[in-house]
């Protein structure tokens, strides 16, 4: 029954950007038929699949298992920005280069 409402997540998702079946299986790197049977409810998304929807497409990987919806966070006052910026100023490379990687994906579901 879990795997069929994750199924449908799924298909929610695919749906959610016009994609065929064999277009999402080209974007996550697995097949059509393994599509399919995830959109089923015969198979369940392992550990590299979650990882790839997360990456595609900014999927919350608590809401495509559980269905809970992800906490909306309150907006940021000007505060909360200044503070933002004076941590990421005083970051080595690799940590900024951490939060553009994060922030790029933010960005694509906003789109």
């Amino acid at each position: 029954m879990y795997s069929e409402e994750i199924g449908g997540r799924i298909k929610e998702i695919r749906l959610a950007h016009g994609l065929s079946q064999r277009e999402l299986g080209q974007r996550l790197n697995t097949s059509t038929g393994h599509i399919s049977w995830l959109e089923a409810g015969k198979a369940m998304p392992g550990g590299e699949l979650l990882l790839q929807l997360y990456r595609e497409f900014a999927v919350d990987i608590n809401w495509l298992l559980t269905g809970n919806e992800p906490e909306v966070l309150p907006r940021e006052s000007d505060n909360d920005v200044r503070q933002l910026v004076d941590h990421y100023c005083r970051i080595d490379v690799q940590g900024r280069e951490i939060i553009r990687i994060l922030a790029s994906y933010a960005g694509r579901s906003a789109v």
